[in-house]
């Protein structure tokens, strides 16, 4: 479930972005959604969609909930492939540059491919980036994992909304 925390740096994020279509490409928190959101969607994810309908981190992207049955491409499993997936395991909900972000269904892990040079799915290193999607949120896209995940340079445009809401060290 997504704690008040990070609730409220998602709603932080949003007041602080700017309004304006270039940004909005970059970086961008929607509003929650309001209506259903597909049950087959893990339930700590359908939360997160409450508060943010999907999200624009810079490079990391969350999938919006009309988005979410199309990434799943990403859990097929790829023969040959290093690192076995597959839909019932494993569900996707976003990106790190073109390298797909995935909560494990059993215990709700995040885990995700890091940069090794070569096509995620071709990658033998997959490694788990969170105990769960909060702890996901709060130190990676809103904390100082953020770097580490995606490689951000310092000028960074959500680095800079990191810095300003204090969640990095100038």
């Amino acid at each position: 479930m997504i704690s008040p925390e990070v609730r409220r740096l998602l709603d932080t994020a949003r007041t602080l972005l700017p309004r304006e279509a270039e940004w909005d490409v970059m970086n961008s928190v929607p509003a929650g959604r309001t209506d259903e959101i597909d049950p087959t969607v893990p339930e700590a994810y359908r939360d997160c969609l409450t508060v943010a309908n999907g999200g624009i981190f810079s490079n990391v992207v969350f999938f919006a909930a009309e988005d979410t049955a199309g990434g799943q491409v990403f859990a097929d499993t790829v023969q040959g492939a290093p690192v076995a997936l597959g839909r019932e395991g494993w569900f996707c909900f976003g990106k790190v540059h073109e390298d797909p972000l995935f909560l494990k269904r059993s215990d709700g892990t995040v885990w995700g491919f890091p940069d090794q040079g070569v096509t995620w799915w071709q990658s033998d290193v997959f490694e788990q980036w969170g105990k769960d999607l909060d702890t996901f949120l709060r130190d990676t896209v809103f904390g100082p994992r953020f770097r580490t995940v995606t490689d951000a340079e310092e000028d960074d445009p959500w680095l800079q909304v990191l810095r300003e809401m204090g969640r990095l060290d100038q």
